[in-house]
């Protein structure tokens, strides 16, 4: 897999340029945490156990406080069955009292969970649904590898090459990488914009009349397409 420091040499190799190797990993930064706000990465799911007396849990580095789609908690502590929490802005004038069930996200940072476990209610597993951010990119760790799909870091090398054009007062060349990256974004959000494929399945719509017998071995089946879920 392309490191960043392979798709700098890409960088350098297709356009001349003088900017700084902080700064050209620092365009690619970006422009990769762009796409993951375009076209959503669902994380594993992170679960944690409550303790008593805390309400304030962290959430993971990869959380995207406004990609969290669910959070669900345990009935009792080991029954393995949950129910849904439902989410209440911290800036909510909602009336609520101390025994109301929600969650809330505090500085993009934390889950509140409500009402405060106590030595009573311990021990249940809380479940948290989200999209992922990548991970950072930094000029400190050229061995790394982005989180994007290996066969889309062109989008990166492509990003990165319209912004050094862009400064440079370069138009032409800008608008021209920019053309190129927005035909393949195309394709990767195409590719994996859709969590889940649609499945064809066989539908028997031969008439059929009242005591009639079909021919055997004679069947007509017309194709419709299910709706997938959007989770």
């Amino acid at each position: 897999m392309p490191t960043v420091q392979q798709l700098l040499n890409t960088i350098d190799t297709t356009y001349r340029n003088t900017y700084s190797v902080a700064q050209k990993v620092e365009w690619m930064d970006v422009t990769q945490k762009q796409i993951f706000q375009l076209v959503k990465h669902e994380a594993v799911p992170y679960v944690f156990t409550t303790v008593a007396d805390f309400a304030f849990y962290p959430l993971p580095d990869d959380c995207d406080p406004m990609g969290i789609k669910r959070v669900t908690i345990e009935t009792k502590p080991g029954s393995e069955k949950y129910r849904d929490l439902r989410f209440v802005s911290i800036e909510s004038n909602e009336r609520l009292n101390e025994h109301d069930e929600f969650y809330s996200v505090e500085a993009n940072q934390n889950i509140y969970i409500n009402p405060i476990p106590t030595t009573e209610t311990e021990g249940r597993k809380v479940y948290v649904y989200y999209n992922k951010r990548p991970a950072a990119l930094s000029s400190a760790n050229l061995g790394a590898i982005p989180d994007l799909e290996e066969d889309f870091h062109e989008l990166l090398v492509l990003g990165c090459l319209h912004r050094i054009a862009r400064a440079r007062g370069e138009y032409d060349d800008a608008n021209m990488f920019l053309a190129d990256f927005n035909r393949l974004l195309d394709r990767y959000r195409d590719i994996y914009d859709t969590p889940y494929p649609e499945y064809i399945t066989p539908q028997d719509k031969l008439p059929r009349r009242r005591g009639h017998v079909p021919v055997k071995g004679y069947r007509r089946a017309d194709y419709v397409l299910l709706p997938s879920e959007y989770l």
